[in-house]
């Protein structure tokens, strides 16, 4: 009895860790959605400073926040690593599989303007190992609005 009660037990942490990755990307989307919105109501300078402001909980939370790039795959918004705004050399950018991240979210974007998931693999914030992540892409203006999740 105390096995299948472990069991149990694990299978429903199992579960609720499995729940909590489904809610982290669905953040995701909801995200690129509510800065689409902002986007259009406070236009493009207010909004990219306000997605860039770290301490803003609205855009910034944690391992979820805002990326905006043009459709040739050049940062515009990264509040996490500003170095990588305007950087011609992102868009060549490889993960370990050589999925080319950039281009893949572009393609994505490309592909389904109203809302796509880029798929690659990098490190994760919190185990500091490589692990599969995706991207909501949602075109509007010519530019990708972005945001990540770890399945």
């Amino acid at each position: 009895m105390k096995k299948i009660v472990g069991i149990a037990a694990a299978l429903g942490l199992t579960l609720a860790a499995g729940a909590a990755k489904a809610d982290e990307c669905a953040s995701a989307q909801m995200l690129v959605d509510k800065s689409i919105a902002h986007y259009k109501a406070a236009g493009k300078e207010k909004s990219f400073a306000d997605f860039m402001n770290k301490d803003n909980k609205d855009w910034v939370n944690g391992e979820l926040y805002v990326i905006v790039s043009t459709m040739d795959g050049i940062f515009k918004v990264h509040a996490i690593n500003p170095k990588l705004i305007d950087n011609p050399a992102l868009p060549a950018l490889k993960d370990t599989n050589g999925v080319m991240i950039i281009q893949e979210m572009i393609r994505v974007g490309k592909e389904t303007p109203n809302g796509g998931w880029a798929k690659y693999t990098w490190t994760h914030p919190e185990t500091k190992k490589l692990a599969p992540k995706q991207t909501w892409v949602k075109v509007h203006d010519a530019q990708l609005f972005m945001a990540g999740c770890y399945p």
